[in-house]
């Protein structure tokens, strides 16, 4: 068993050894403690090496001496009561081995431990039957699964890219009794994933979630993952409590003020109804820019993808055939060469290099250049990719999505002929100061934190999508008057 200060390391298939202060903290969460747990029926339906089950050993093995069990009926309880199922054999053996040291300690020498060596996604012998389901089930993404099939069939893993977490979800659901909880530590894109999107609405309509332990920014395991401990409860729920591991705040939330538009979002109470108004009312303008192009007065979008920045942009000793470009996650104005004309079309590269210095400069990086994944491997000197070249001569706003608050937004005015990249970029007739006015808020920082897009450092990020129907809350839904747009058909 990983002692308490060991490094997270990774197990086979996609997951992870869970430290034994989260094991804690989330039987803790699932209520598996003090007398309630005894003559329960617990499991950890992907046990690993036993770090979850050698704790609830440790456990049982307290109270039920405390309560005054003899050796031979906490022997019984070892067995009939705490349940295992593990698929690698080796892992499966090295279980086995933690948990007769830990019942050892407390004087039981032959318990015949209900560890199963098989695959959870086809054992029936415990649905319906478990008091608690506990565990940290494995993050694969189902295309590097090697029996894809198994995984399709269940009805969590339907829509999107699936990973094997969302279905060990309904495989512990299944698990449940009438009174039983589930407890899992698991990835925060539960909260918004295209592939967790049919779990989320059954959570929803069976009222099944009663607590979300968002770890955010904490990062449990060595690995770029950022996850939550979600508590799951068969008796009926109509809100829960959400609470913040980082600042240990706690909110009492209804499933409606989180739940919006098929995903998850969590913040305060006061933040969740603006933030719902926000989306509501950029999807009530998507359908009126579908039926009323004329409406499309703002837009976002991506900014250049070079493939290779250290080529195109730089100190170059050459002027011909460069712009000026704003790197967005800085604001800084830097030098582009830029294969492309006015219309956004390459030049061709023996017209190029009548250049000498734009001919010294291709030979210089040509095996760098052709070695990248481009969409066209004919055309390897320029970009790489198309996105942003359409509005180079535009008039256009360039921006960071990538942010921890406030001080960190730059937005830089990108007048006609300078390019934007490394970030996002906005296309409007509105002047500067007002972009500036409406981003340059902590009511935009609050949005940005609630989508839940978490990256290393404590940053955020947004997409395009996003920022859009932000702006288009703020410019879109104010000028045309937010009752208006939920009246028009």
């Amino acid at each position: 068993m990983p002692s308490s200060n060991q490094h997270t390391i990774q197990k086979t298939n996609g997951r992870y050894y869970t430290p034994s202060s989260m094991v804690r903290l989330i039987l803790d969460t699932a209520g598996y403690q003090g007398n309630a747990i005894l003559q329960k029926h617990i499991i950890d339906n992907s046990c690993g090496d036993g770090a979850f089950l050698c704790e609830i050993v440790h456990r049982y093995c307290e109270i039920a001496l405390r309560n005054g069990y003899n050796i031979e009926q906490l022997q019984h309880d070892l067995t009939h009561y705490i349940h295992g199922i593990e698929i690698e054999p080796i892992e499966y053996q090295k279980c086995i081995e933690n948990l007769n040291k830990i019942a050892q300690s407390f004087g039981v020498f032959q318990a015949a431990w209900d560890i199963k060596n098989t695959d959870a996604l086809t054992c029936q012998n415990y649905s319906g039957k478990m008091d608690f389901v506990v565990g940290n089930p494995p993050y694969v993404r189902v295309h590097n699964l090697l029996d894809y099939s198994s995984v399709k069939q269940f009805h969590f893993a339907q829509q999107g890219m699936t990973d094997l977490y969302i279905v060990f979800y309904e495989i512990g659901i299944n698990m449940l009794n009438k009174t039983g909880v589930l407890c899992y530590i698991n990835p925060s894109s539960l909260f918004n994933s295209l592939a967790a999107k049919l779990l989320r609405k059954n959570l929803i309509q069976n009222q099944l979630l009663k607590k979300v332990i968002d770890l955010k920014h904490t990062q449990v395991f060595n690995a770029t993952t950022y996850t939550a401990i979600v508590l799951l409860s068969q008796e009926k729920n109509n809100c829960i409590e959400y609470e913040n591991y980082e600042t240990q705040k706690i909110e009492t939330l209804k499933y409606s003020d989180f739940y919006i538009d098929g995903n998850f979002y969590f913040s305060t109470a006061k933040n969740l109804k603006q933030i719902k108004h926000i989306l509501l009312t950029s999807q009530r303008l998507a359908e009126l820019r579908f039926r009323q192009p004329e409406r499309n007065k703002i837009n976002v979008k991506n900014g250049f993808a070079t493939l290779c920045d250290k080529f195109f942009i730089g100190d170059f000793d050459f002027n011909e055939y460069t712009i000026p470009v704003v790197k967005s996650s800085t604001g800084k104005m830097q030098k582009c060469f830029y294969p492309y004309d006015k219309n956004g079309k390459y030049i061709p590269f023996n017209e190029l290099i009548n250049v000498p210095q734009i001919k010294q400069h291709y030979f210089a990086h040509s095996d760098k250049l052709k070695a990248r994944s481009l969409e066209n491997k004919n055309i390897w000197h320029i970009f790489g990719r198309s996105q942003g070249i359409l509005d180079t001569w535009k008039n256009k706003y360039a921006i960071n999505a990538l942010i921890r608050n406030l001080d960190d937004i730059k937005l830089t005015p990108c007048p006609a002929g300078v390019g934007s990249y490394g970030g996002l970029y906005i296309l409007t007739e509105l002047p500067f100061n007002e972009i500036k006015d409406i981003l340059l808020q902590q009511e935009f920082v609050d949005y940005v934190q609630a989508l839940g897009k978490y990256k290393q450092g404590g940053y955020y990020t947004f997409s395009s999508k996003d920022l859009l129907k932000y702006l288009d809350y703020k410019i879109m839904g104010e000028q045309n008057g937010q009752a208006d747009l939920f009246e028009c058909a």
